[in-house]
């Protein structure tokens, strides 16, 4: 059988890639705007001609060069950001196509919990790795924890690399 292709999470660059598109963008409108000038097409000032006149009165100061290398090395992240393999958000069920959510899984762990006679309410929240299961139950905490966890287990049995299940145990008193 076939293993089943992972889901892919969208790349933490996004942002970065939109803004980056956005003025390549403009810098290209410039640059063909200061084409069709140069060919008599547009009238008016060369805008890229404007930015150098206005640039000559910029003069070096002290916190250009760390502001460079700052932007430099920020650059270098992103790349680095952007090629880095990215993490699977979902847990495979079995060798399957099928792909879970962590949330979801909690709620298949807090549905086995509730199925249990001696639980009154439980709640689970899910980690990338670990299921933690919150139980209230009115009857020996220590029986009711090992119950838990073999339920839950059970229920989450199927996927390809169950978590770690964790549970607690509070007794509420009458």
């Amino acid at each position: 059988m076939n293993k089943a292709k992972r889901p892919v999470r969208t790349p933490a660059v996004v942002p970065v890639g939109v803004i980056a598109a956005v003025a390549l963008g403009l810098l290209g409108a410039a640059a063909v705007r200061d084409a069709l000038q140069a060919l008599d097409v547009v009238q008016g000032d060369s805008w890229s001609g404007w930015l150098a006149e206005r640039l000559k009165l910029v003069e070096p100061a002290d916190w250009m060069l760390p502001a460079g290398i700052a932007a430099v090395l920020i650059g270098l992240w992103f790349l680095v950001a952007a090629l880095k393999p990215r993490r699977t958000t979902q847990w495979q069920v079995g060798d399957s196509a099928v792909w879970i959510r962590p949330q979801d899984a909690a709620r298949l762990a807090a549905g086995a919990a509730s199925e249990l006679g001696s639980v009154l309410s439980a709640t689970t929240s899910a980690g990338r790795r670990r299921i933690t299961v919150k139980a209230v139950t009115t009857t020996d905490g220590a029986h009711v924890g090992e119950e838990l966890t073999t339920a839950v287990t059970s229920r989450l049995a199927p996927l390809s690399r169950p978590p770690r299940i964790r549970t607690r145990v509070r007794l509420e008193e009458h």
